[in-house]
């Protein structure tokens, strides 16, 4: 046999082992569709027949774009198939064992629960039975014994023959086509807020959907979608009716949010105003934020719930919006949301304030500063005209790299404009770091602005005001060319301010460590009083709980990590997870105590569960 003849046998049989394992991989899946929700359009339907084989197509493809150069290679044909059988068959049984514990736990297997069970020496998490083992491993046979039929059938059939031999290129031109169209689709969803299709991908092990909102307008897509008016949610939040017997003596809330604010960023020189009001109110000088991005961050805020929900929250068109913002709708309050940044794009407005999206306002002006100065005005102007007690939100982006102020606030000096290219090349950070010292110093001023306001109005003294970011911003701080947010889980990225003025409370300075998550159950348990316990509503507890909070989880966009004192255990979406020391160095000799991972685990499943009766989370 020629050479190139033996190259072409090569590339058709590991073509033809990836796409039989596509479908045969898509076969041991398709439990995971008994989670789907129905299907009422033409559109619902085409996206879940497609979504398994996109997902496994999706592998498969890079699979092939991998190994093909390997065919060049005199008799690598067996090598290949014989890879391709065995990664196949290990993901198979890894499907059907997730099936179970998708079941059980309501969450897919991760690298954090694989190491919780064979560190639960004891069996005190997971008692698996021996009846367990052998179905596994009978499992695990049938699949090998598959496998191997189709070594054979491939490797001394199919490629072999002239017959039909375009077909295995067909049947890839369709794969690529299914994975086109269902990302496709699944974008479109994304920017509609399509529930019968977000809601799909939670369901889906190893699902990364792609995000975009450049089709979101697509008219022959929305014509073949169905109505979802009636679509069944697929979290349980809150987990019991609320019940909520409201404030004492109804009080004006308003949050500050200023983007990228590091907690020691927040001192008697940086931010004199925000600090002066430390003294004189609630000053939590431990506070971490549960993102180290804007959409994680303010939805832990906003939710009460780790981030890991995001997703879930999102493909569930916002779980009918934070229950503290509908708390405050049921006392009659008045809604004010003042933005700089585009709340809208990246999924705020459509989660944090679904309740109240119509009031969403964004800040207008020819850059940063200007919209962050109309967003003080709009809000003072809210302020000016609300006769009833009102719920105002502010985000300030000054503060967000670049970092912007006016020539008047320039007080630290040497400056530099930052750029991507200086941090690359591990550049000296003072002269970047003053900048962003200026950018605070000047919306600090504009928080001074609002408070002098509040007290004109004659409205300080009911006002509760809570000002906070939404994660911190790095310089240098682990590695010379680290810089920003959303790359580490160091407290350079998650400690942020949290000041409140709470007329009525005692000035205090709080030292033990809390999270955003806490700030939501804070209002709906202390000024609410609300008689679920937090667990019906939050992650969180309340801010004036003492007790330590020993583990918490905290995301990026991309991934999550179980942060301690000692450091973050980060979990990637591809790869093992990392023990992490406080400066983001390798800690292999760090472990997570099995019942602290346990704990988190069931903070990341515990509004996925059906409620049952008298039922409490791991404590």
């Amino acid at each position: 046999m020629s050479y190139l003849k033996r190259v072409w046998h090569a590339c058709r049989a590991l073509c033809l082992m990836i796409i039989l394992n596509v479908v045969f991989v898509s076969l041991v899946s398709s439990g995971f569709t008994s989670y789907f929700p129905e299907s009422n359009g033409l559109l619902d339907f085409a996206y879940q027949f497609g979504v398994l084989p996109s997902v496994w197509g999706l592998y498969g493809l890079l699979a092939g774009l991998l190994l093909l150069p390997f065919t060049l290679i005199p008799h690598a044909k067996w090598p290949l198939m014989v890879l391709i059988a065995f990664a196949s068959g290990v993901l198979a049984v890894v499907l059907v064992i997730d099936g179970f514990i998708y079941e059980i736990y309501n969450y897919h297997i991760n690298w954090f629960f694989v190491e919780a069970f064979f560190a639960d020496e004891g069996g005190e998490f997971f008692d698996v039975s021996l009846k367990t083992y052998l179905l596994f491993s009978f499992a695990a046979v049938l699949v090998t014994v598959f496998e191997l039929f189709l070594l054979w059938w491939v490797g001394f059939r199919l490629s072999k023959r002239d017959h039909y031999k375009w077909v295995g290129v067909a049947a890839g031109f369709v794969l690529f086509a299914n994975v086109l169209f269902v990302n496709v689709v699944h974008s479109w969803a994304y920017a509609q807020n399509y529930m019968p299709i977000t809601s799909i991908s939670g369901h889906v092990p190893f699902y990364f959907p792609i995000h975009s909102r450049s089709i979101a307008n697509s008219e022959l897509l929305s014509s073949l979608a169905s109505d979802q008016d009636e679509q069944e949610s697929h979290i349980y939040y809150p987990r019991s009716p609320m019940v909520c017997l409201g404030p004492e003596e109804k009080k004006n809330v308003v949050m500050v949010v200023l983007e990228s604010w590091r907690g020691d960023m927040m001192t008697s020189e940086i931010s004199p105003n925000t600090y002066a009001l430390a003294q004189d109110g609630l000053w939590f000088d431990d506070h971490h934020s549960n993102g180290t991005v804007t959409t994680t961050g303010i939805f832990s805020l906003m939710y009460g719930l780790v981030p890991t929900y995001l997703d879930l929250v999102v493909a569930n068109n916002g779980a009918g919006g934070p229950v503290l913002i509908n708390q405050f709708k049921q006392q009659d309050y008045r809604f004010g949301v003042f933005a700089s940044g585009d709340i809208e794009r990246i999924k705020i407005a459509d989660t944090s304030f679904s309740p109240v999206k119509e009031v969403v306002e964004h800040g207008q002006g020819e850059d940063t500063i200007e919209k962050d100065r109309d967003v003080l005005n709009r809000m003072k102007n809210f302020v000016s005209e609300s006769d009833e007690p009102f719920f105002g939100w502010m985000f300030f982006n000054s503060t967000h790299y670049l970092y912007y102020y006016p020539e008047e606030f320039e007080k630290f000096k040497p400056t530099s404009k930052p750029s991507l290219i200086d941090f690359k090349q591990g550049k000296n950070p003072e002269p970047y770091l003053n900048r962003y010292k200026n950018s605070i110093y000047f919306v600090d001023s504009l928080i001074q602005d609002l408070v002098d306001h509040l007290k004109k109005e004659g409205r300080w003294e009911d006002t509760i005001l809570i000002i906070t970011s939404d994660h911190a911003e790095e310089f240098a701080d682990t590695q010379a060319t680290r810089f920003g947010h959303g790359s580490n889980f160091t407290r350079y990225q998650t400690e942020v301010p949290l000041v409140i003025h709470w007329p009525g409370k005692e000035p205090q300075k709080f030292d033990y460590r809390t999270h955003s998550v806490d700030v939501s159950a804070t209002l709906l348990t202390d000024y609410m009083n609300c008689e679920n316990p937090a667990t019906d509503f939050s992650n969180g507890e309340s801010l004036f709980d003492t007790h330590a909070r020993d583990v918490q989880v905290v995301s990026s966009y991309y991934n999550y990590a179980f942060v301690t004192d000692e450091g973050a255990f980060v979990q990637n979406p591809v790869g093992l997870p990392k023990a992490k020391d406080n400066d983001d160095k390798d800690a292999q000799g760090m472990r997570l105590k099995p019942e602290l991972m346990i704990k988190t685990l069931d903070q990341m499943r515990w509004f996925k569960d059906a409620p049952k009766s008298k039922e409490t989370p791991t404590e």
